[in-house]
């Protein structure tokens, strides 16, 4: 649970129900995203969700994680997605 205020998908309005649905168009194709999205416990608090309150930052957050992720890179994806896991580890992060 995030220590600052945050607006969920099911509560958004407006701009911010616009990014959220961008974000659920872009993500579709993603296994992992469907399987967390599809957990009892609801979908988590991702990266960009935290910046829910300002709808343009929260656009232009995940659009840069998803060019670094997904983008054109000397690396495939698995590996990209082993670093960010081995850092997410190091730094007690459960995302």
């Amino acid at each position: 649970m995030p220590w600052i205020d945050v607006i969920r998908e099911q509560d958004a309005q407006g701009e911010l129900k616009e990014v959220y649905k961008k974000l659920r168009e872009q993500r579709a194709g993603e296994r992992i995203n469907q399987d967390r999205n599809n957990a009892a416990s609801g979908p988590p608090i991702t990266p960009p969700t935290l910046h829910s309150l300002n709808p343009k930052a929260m656009w232009s957050t995940a659009e840069l994680m998803w060019e670094i992720m997904r983008g054109e890179s000397g690396l495939t994806t698995a590996q990209r997605e082993m670093i960010a896991t081995v850092t997410s580890a190091t730094l007690n992060c459960r995302f």
